[in-house]
């Protein structure tokens, strides 16, 4: 099946795009209607599970649940059906942009996939089509704007922008330079049809990675670049592949980043990786960054297993020669070929200028990382980064969410309990000696830090001045770990 034809969409007018928004949502074609067809077998791939999903929206009978079979779930509609769903007019209208087309039997579908995201809606390509389709927004998509402030910076600029959503969300919540760039043409038409059908101001480019935008610089950068491994031989797809080990392309577009952002700018990039013991993400980022002044930070997750990657990308990717089976196997052994055996998701982060520090920092789940989180942490780590006496002068406290548990690995009431900090957000999970512990304490209930490093030197029979290199040098380890945070910020 081929992609929908794209010339049509320049057809569209304020006052359609605006009737159109308007009948999806008295219609229900909103993300609660996509969450009806995610509960249906959630956590298979979509080809296994879609006929149960199209079987479940039909049962259903709505407009909404119509509009979602047929634009989220490549499904098909009776011509009545849907022109009771969008009503005649609209229905004419989506004809004429050449939004659906017949089918055999004289039904409805639409050869592009119409997804109701963060209040838009957005116009892309099913994936499995062609290698230069334009990607939508999808769960990876959405962890991106989970980090995008409600009130969007002046400048925020989308590489790699697919279908133009992250650009799109900026513009909506009200950046006055909202850009995307894509090297893919097609990509870039679709997003400004976008732009148009979400009455939103924003720009679009084609081009490769940063060059579109020379000597311009962003409050925000975002990207989601492809980082799906390539084998050998093997045609690439501009949506999903990054190089022979899928990180490469994250490499060479993290390398120009710097030069775009603006002072008190930050970029935040979403990648896997294949984790290397002998060259850690974090250092290979740093060594793609140069002698930039910039912060790095490298939030980190459990990514897929090897064999799981492959089966996913293989599923998803329209390229390579060869039955499932073959094209599977070659993926799996180009992994194992590489000495591959694991995956991390990364959320990377550059703060500029900067210079202080390169981290990784391991965190249980990415769904946990949002605009105040991030906010709460960077705040945290200017602390950590401040004079001695700026930071006795300061009130801390714990992170947001943690869960104190005192845990006995034995009934033996002789036998000491550990205590656990469970974090969530950026605090990973940590067990605390009782030194620690109360330490931790301490500075968690005095209002300030000088006055914990008292604390804690009466605890220790010592004077203050024997006990504050310690006490400051634990309080910024904590910061940094996610574990403290400046009451400033809570």
């Amino acid at each position: 099946m081929s992609l929908g034809t794209i010339d049509r969409l320049v057809a569209l007018g304020a006052a359609d795009a605006a009737a159109l928004r308007a009948r999806f949502a008295e219609a229900g074609f909103d993300p609660r209607s996509i969450a009806r067809g995610e509960a249906v077998a959630p956590g298979l791939f979509d080809h296994l599970r879609l006929p149960l999903v199209h079987a479940a929206l039909d049962r259903e009978d709505t407009a909404g649940g119509d509009l979602a079979l047929l634009f989220a779930y490549v499904g098909k509609l009776p011509r009545p059906r849907f022109e009771r769903a969008l009503g005649p007019r609209l229905a004419a209208l989506a004809w004429d942009l050449g939004l659906v087309v017949e089918t055999d039997d004289g039904g409805v579908r639409s050869p592009f996939l119409l997804m109701p995201f963060q209040e838009l809606w957005v116009l892309s390509d099913p994936l499995l089509r062609d290698a230069d389709a334009a990607m939508g927004p999808g769960p990876t998509t959405d962890l991106l704007a989970r980090m995008l402030p409600e009130v969007s910076p002046h400048r925020v600029l989308d590489v790699g922008c697919g279908a133009g959503t992250l650009a799109l969300v900026a513009a909506a919540r009200g950046a006055a330079e909202a850009v995307g760039v894509d090297i893919n043409a097609r990509a870039i038409a679709l997003s400004r049809f976008n732009a148009a059908l979400n009455g939103v101001t924003a720009e679009f480019h084609v081009g490769d990675l940063l060059a579109p935008v020379a000597g311009r610089r962003f409050d925000l950068v975002l990207s989601q670049p492809p980082y799906v491994a390539l084998p050998p031989a093997q045609r690439g797809d501009v949506f999903l592949h990054g190089g022979a080990w899928g990180d490469e392309l994250a490499l060479r577009l993290l390398g120009q980043v710097p030069s775009h952002l603006a002072d008190g700018g930050r970029a935040l990039v979403l990648l896997d990786s294949p984790v290397r013991p002998d060259a850690p993400l974090h250092g290979r980022l740093r060594a793609a960054l140069g002698d930039a002044p910039v912060d790095l930070a490298v939030f980190s997750a459990d990514g897929l297993s090897p064999d799981l990657t492959s089966i996913g990308y293989t599923v998803g990717a329209t390229s390579g020669s060869g039955d499932y089976a073959e094209r599977v196997l070659r993926h799996r052994e180009h992994l194992r070929s590489l000495g591959v055996e694991a995956f991390s998701r990364a959320v990377v982060l550059l703060l500029a200028p900067g210079g202080r520090f390169t981290m990784t920092l391991p965190v249980a789940s990415m769904r946990e990382i949002d605009a105040a989180t991030l906010d709460r942490w960077i705040t945290a780590v200017d602390l950590a980064s401040s004079s001695d006496a700026a930071l006795q002068r300061a009130t801390v406290r714990p992170a947001p969410g943690l869960v104190f548990v005192e845990e006995r690995p034995s009934p033996d009431r002789s036998v000491e309990p550990s205590m656990l900090v469970r974090g969530r957000g950026l605090a990973a999970t940590r067990e605390l000696t009782e030194a620690t512990w109360t330490l931790f304490e301490a500075l968690c209930t005095a209002p300030t830090v000088g006055a914990g490093v008292d604390v804690w030197a009466e605890i220790c029979g010592a004077t203050p001045t024997e006990v504050r290199g310690q006490v400051l040098g634990f309080v910024r380890e904590q910061l940094a770990r996610g574990l403290l945070v400046s009451a400033a910020a809570v």
